[in-house]
């Protein structure tokens, strides 16, 4: 009995065998992403561990639907009958459909990617003239600050020196 009502054997078989078809469906997601995106050893190996969390979490959520987490041998037995089926008969396709869906995002992340570089793409021709205008005056700026302070600078710095050297007594050999 469950929430009341007796649940049929026909509707345990059916949770239990949804269970394993609910696993086969996740374990094609993972497995075509995973073969989609290249993982290294690393990653498959924490997307497993992941991936066997995930199978536990959606097994218990059937196996409470059907009988109240009764634990029972049919219970394996019909989830991996339902495990092998969806296998067997949906696996081929819904690979396919999986990759498919993978390349339709690839192409619409590029799509997005490309949208995005356009207008960067504009700005930067359309900058590239005032740019160059402020490089060439910057550069002007520069000259004309190093001729008005830089050479001064030296003409005052070697005065000191020789300013300084006339306070001090002259070197004698010997």
């Amino acid at each position: 009995m469950r929430g009341g009502r007796a649940i049929s054997e026909f509707e345990t078989f059916f949770w239990i065998v949804l269970a394993g078809v609910s696993v086969g469906l996740v374990f094609d997601v993972y497995r075509s992403f995973r073969r989609w995106r290249e993982w290294g050893q690393l990653l498959t190996f924490i997307g497993d561990v992941l991936f066997s969390l995930f199978a536990m979490v959606i097994l218990f959520y059937y196996f409470q639907k059907a009988n109240a987490l009764d634990f029972r041998f049919y219970i394996i037995w019909g989830s991996l009958l339902g495990l092998g089926l969806y296998l067997r008969i949906f696996s081929k396709h819904s690979l396919r459909f999986f990759f498919g869906f993978y390349r339709f995002l690839s192409f619409l992340a590029q799509l997005i990617h490309r949208g995005i570089k356009i207008p960067i793409r504009v700005l930067k021709f359309l900058m590239r003239p005032p740019y160059a205008m402020l490089q060439w005056f910057s550069l002007l700026f520069y000259r004309i600050g190093e001729f008005i302070l830089v050479e001064p600078m030296k003409r005052v710095r070697k005065r000191i020196s020789e300013w300084w050297k006339g306070l001090l007594p002259p070197r004698i050999n010997g």
